[in-house]
C-alpha cells in the first residue's frame, strides 16, 4: 500500500437520506464492488462523527487511465445496482499525494481518522510545511498510524489532509493538547480549514 508512484486518490462525500444502518450496508457493498476493478489499490469508508448521516470514502488507484476506465464502465454503480442514488447527495474530488508518512497500519484499519479540508489563500508550500508540523505533534504517540496530505489535481489551492489513529482516546488527547492546537491554528495563516473526525466502517 502507498507505494505506487502515479497513484491517484478519489475522495467522495455522501449524505444519507435513508436510515444510517441501511446506508452503511449499501455503501460498503459499493466499496467492495469497486475493489474488484482493475487498478484499485486501497480504500477506506468512514462515517463522520460530528455529522450524523455524513460519510467520506477514499479510494486509491494506480493511475488516471485505470480510474477513468472504471468511472466509464461503472456508471450504474451509483444509479441502481447498489441502491445509493436515491439515498444520498455526493461530491467527488481527484487528488494526488504531496506528503505521506506511514507509521503503522492503514486508514481502513484505524479506530479514528482526522480529516483536514483546506482552501489555501496564500503560499501553498508554507501550508504544506505547516501541515507537516501538525503531523509532527502526533508521531510521538505509539498509536498514531500515519498521515497523507492530498492536493486536488484541478485546483492547486485545495487540499485534504488525512491522519489515522489506532486508538481514538489517544487521538483526542493529542488534539486537545496545547501543542497540537497551536500547530492547528498556524494552518489558518495560509488557509481556511475545516477539521473533522470519522470512524471507518466495519465490514458487514
Amino acid at each position: 500500500m502507498y507505494q505506487c508512484e502515479h497513484e491517484l486518490t478519489v475522495v467522495e462525500r455522501f449524505t444519507a437520506t435513508s436510515a444510517p444502518a441501511a446506508f452503511d450496508s449499501e455503501l460498503l457493498e459499493y466499496a467492495r464492488y469497486r475493489e474488484s476493478r482493475k487498478g484499485f489499490v486501497s480504500r477506506v469508508t468512514a462515517a463522520l462523527t460530528g455529522r450524523p448521516g455524513g460519510y467520506v470514502h477514499l479510494e486509491q488507484w494506480t493511475g488516471l487511465d485505470s480510474l477513468l476506465r472504471v468511472v466509464h464502465q461503472d456508471t450504474a454503480a451509483l444509479s441502481g445496482a447498489h441502491g445509493l442514488a436515491a439515498t444520498l447527495r455526493t461530491e467527488s474530488h481527484l487528488l494526488v499525494s504531496v506528503g505521506r508518512m506511514v507509521s503503522s497500519g492503514t486508514p481502513a484499519e484505524a479506530a479514528l481518522l482526522v480529516l483536514v479540508r483546506a482552501r489555501v489563500t496564500d503560499d501553498p508550500e508554507r501550508f504544506e510545511m505547516d501541515f507537516g508540523a501538525l503531523v509532527g505533534q502526533c508521531v510521538g504517540e505509539e498509536t498514531f498510524g500515519g498521515s497523507d496530505l492530498l492536493r486536488s489535481v484541478t485546483d492547486a489551492y485545495a487540499y485534504t489532509g488525512v491522519m489515522w489513529w489506532q486508538d481514538a482516546a489517544a487521538c483526542e488527547r493529542v488534539r486537545s493538547g496545547a501543542a497540537y492546537r497551536d500547530r492547528r491554528e498556524r494552518l489558518t495563516a495560509t488557509a481556511t480549514v475545516v477539521e473533522e473526525t470519522a470512524r471507518p466502517l466495519s465490514p458487514v
